[in-house]
């Protein structure tokens, strides 16, 4: 499951766009962010790291993604990375120190491959958080 604290416009675009397989929470209220301790940072997301990055993408002519337009957003939201088992159990938690902290690709797959997709594939829906 993906979650997101964007509008339901943007979640709806942004799933199309990715062409993303798995059902999309709705946090709003950012009560799941604030559980898991992912504030907002203007020094961490436009940390050195971050506009390292966008140089680098930059000068190899590579297309960044852009902001959606009538999409209301907060690019100074902190992020991470969970997996979760169907129980609830947490098999990955990577809370970002900057905004391009991300755990590699290789942990992510190992810990799918040790969980071995237990639990059923999601659709394309996007949910609101309970209570909204």
């Amino acid at each position: 499951m993906v979650v997101s604290f964007g509008s339901q416009a943007g979640a709806q675009r942004w799933l199309q766009d990715t062409s993303c397989p798995y059902d999309m929470l709705l946090d709003q209220d950012r009560k799941l962010y604030g559980a898991f301790g992912l504030g907002r940072s203007v020094s961490k997301v436009w940390s050195v790291a971050a506009l390292t990055y966008y140089a680098e993408q930059k000068a190899a002519r590579r297309t960044l993604p852009k902001k959606y337009e009538n999409v209301e957003d907060d690019p100074h939201q902190m992020g991470g990375d969970f997996i979760f088992d169907p129980q609830g159990k947490a098999l990955l938690v990577h809370c970002s120190k900057v905004s391009t902290d991300r755990p590699e690709v290789s942990t992510i797959i190992s810990v799918l491959k040790d969980y071995q997709g237990k639990g059923e594939p999601m659709s394309k829906r996007v949910k609101k958080e309970e209570g909204t």
